[in-house]
């Protein structure tokens, strides 16, 4: 993901309610050139991955690969920009397509993930991309997707 990229991705983002902790308070994102600047250069400083995530030529979400340890492990986190490209498949291939990207080119051979408890469709994602659930605490789920064996 370029920093273009991430500019015209912004600019549609909308923050998703299904993400919020129990307590926290759902605040409207308003595009801002400055914030996302800010979140591509986190993201760099981070060493991160950032995948976009492409559906009839235009930039519909973004996949993260995150506390890369090489040849050892990652973690991976999704996001779409709005809830317009949610229940359609997206998320599914996605994930399917990073998993196959981690495994394959980068020789990572062992994902996390996680999802706030309450997000059951990411659950749902989740586990239609093969990742098998570990164990979970007042907040979230926890995954892992292992390479061997992997078809």
């Amino acid at each position: 993901m370029t920093a273009d990229m991430y500019h015209c991705y912004f600019r549609e983002y909308q923050n998703d309610p299904d993400l919020l902790l129990p307590g926290q308070t759902y605040v409207s994102y308003a595009y801002s050139k400055e914030t996302a600047d800010r979140y591509i250069r986190r993201q760099k400083a981070l060493k991160r991955i950032a995948l976009a995530i492409m559906y009839e030529e235009e930039i519909v979400g973004e996949i993260l690969l995150k506390n890369i340890e090489e040849h050892r492990c990652a973690t991976m986190g999704i996001t779409l920009k709005n809830r317009e490209y949610k229940d359609r498949g997206i998320g599914t291939a996605a994930e399917k397509l990073a998993v196959r990207y981690a495994f394959c080119e980068l020789d990572i051979p062992t994902l996390y993930a996680d999802t706030v408890r309450t997000n059951t469709r990411s659950q749902h994602v989740l586990e239609k991309a093969r990742f098998v659930f570990v164990r979970e605490d007042a907040d979230f789920r926890y995954y892992r997707i292992d390479r061997d064996p992997f078809p």
